[in-house]
């Protein structure tokens, strides 16, 4: 009972700090080994349990576990230690206990989160992948003499602004490995059976998730896969696409942008030049997020001014409650985060853990108060309607911060036509650019199997 009210309660906070997506099939029944890429920290798994549908242990690092609010939270999911060399080496060997609890978890049809790169990180690809997901797996169905049925499922995140409250999360679920199969290999070689189902996870993990050989291919990736998805009629300018629908897109850009560097990297360094001029431009007419469109209609411009000054203005008097309500505890978030000097991968664990602590705090406080001075049904009510004003908020933020970007945008654009000429010239340049590439990157393709 306690696992899956701590896992409701932590998976609706980061649906409120994200905005979080998923794709694929549901979570399978039965014992289930859940593994996923590691680019978010403590954020990772409270995304899988938003979006698993039903309770996960999580392995995590054991030094965790001595921390005041973290390590209560992983107790009360029932999460399992890992001892990791680089935190105490002369724990290693408590490891072996913990492979015990994972694999009796999994006998009792249990879900058991792991992530087998071992720790977090922000590279822009996977990191190597350990052999302890492959290991717990082997183990549990040789134990249960292979009639367990256990599967592993995996699960790849991916994040835009991870570091930003209100960025984007997507967790995209695979379907479901046997463990079975590798039985015989098993009773052969242990360690290669071990090595072989590794390998077959991160295939799997590659497949649901956006790998790139250096830092900026991922912008270059995104900006180009805009511009084509936008040219083939498949997104408007300022759509706000879902993760999951761009995802596969993004992968096959990355996968001809790897094609491209072996074959031409000086075509490919001008293609970077001609997208950094063009991100340049649009930034320049007000862009921070998509793309600017080729024109404005007036009767589009004013239709869409109604409908969004309409809802601002309607929610607008909840949302003034709740954002004063509660500035101080967002703001003390906001604030003190920074002094811990967290890495990029940990920003937003630091700031959703401040918040638990920071937020019910708040509340609790002005709900004392108020009960105290008024009375204890007023109390009670300001403590549930209180919350919704804060949800209110958060959407007119969201909302209200979209409206004034593309109502700069729109503003700009009529002060500086040229530029907006010049945005239309290179974007047509662009797209012609990455016909030329796709083209002959399929016509290698061809050739390849053709070969072959």
């Amino acid at each position: 009972m306690l696992p899956a009210v701590i896992t409701k309660i932590v998976g609706w906070a980061v649906a409120i700090f994200y905005d979080v997506e998923r794709t694929g099939p549901e979570l399978v029944s039965g014992p289930v080994l859940v593994t996923a890429n590691h680019p978010n920290a403590l954020i990772d798994p409270l995304v899988i349990f938003h979006t698993g549908g039903r309770t996960t242990r999580p392995l995590a690092k054991a030094p965790l576990f001595e921390q005041l609010f973290v390590g209560t939270v992983l107790k009360g999911l029932g999460g399992l230690p890992v001892y990791r060399r680089q935190d105490d080496p002369e724990l290693m060997h408590l490891n072996e206990r913990t492979f015990d609890a994972a694999i009796g978890a999994l006998h009792a049809g249990e879900a058991v989160q792991i992530y087998p790169e071992g720790q977090s990180h922000s590279e822009p690809a996977m990191t190597r992948i350990r052999t302890g997901a492959a290991r717990i797996a082997l183990m549990a169905e040789e134990r249960a003499e292979w009639a367990l049925g256990l599967r592993i499922q995996p699960v790849g995140l991916t994040y835009a602004r991870k570091h930003l409250f209100r960025g984007r999360a997507m967790a995209a679920f695979g379907p479901p490995l046997d463990v079975v199969p590798f039985r015989e290999l098993y009773e052969r070689d242990p360690r290669e059976a071990a090595r072989a189902l590794t390998d077959e996870i991160r295939r799997r993990l590659e497949e649901l998730t956006l790998n790139f050989e250096h830092p900026r291919d991922q912008e270059l990736v995104d900006v180009a896969e805009r511009l084509w998805a936008r040219d083939q009629g498949l997104a408007k300018a300022r759509e706000r696409e879902a993760m999951a629908t761009r995802l596969p897109r993004l992968q096959r850009f990355a996968e001809g942008l790897r094609w491209l560097r072996q074959v031409d990297s000086d075509r490919l360094e001008r293609l970077r030049k001609d997208v950094d001029r063009y991100l340049g431009l649009i930034k320049l007419l007000g862009v921070r997020d998509g793309d600017l469109p080729s024109r404005f209609r007036t009767s589009s411009v004013i239709q869409y001014a109604v409908i969004q000054l309409t809802m601002l203005v309607l929610v607008f008097p909840v949302a003034v409650v709740g954002a004063g309500f509660w500035a101080i505890p967002y703001y003390l978030t906001r604030t003190l985060v920074p002094r811990f000097r967290p890495k990029h991968d940990q920003v937003a664990t630091y700031k959703l853990s401040l918040a638990f602590l920071l937020f019910p705090l708040w509340l609790g406080l002005i709900g004392v108060t108020v009960g105290m001075v008024m009375s204890w049904k007023t109390a009670a009510a300001a403590s549930l309607l209180l919350p919704l004003a804060g949800l209110a908020a958060i959407s007119w933020r969201d909302r209200g911060s979209r409206v004034l970007e593309d109502a700069r945008i729109f503003l700009r654009a009529r002060r500086r036509s040229d530029a907006l000429d010049r945005v239309q010239e290179l974007r047509r340049s662009l797209v012609a650019d990455l016909n030329d590439v796709a083209r002959s990157w399929q016509e290698e393709r061809r050739s390849r199997r053709e070969a072959g």
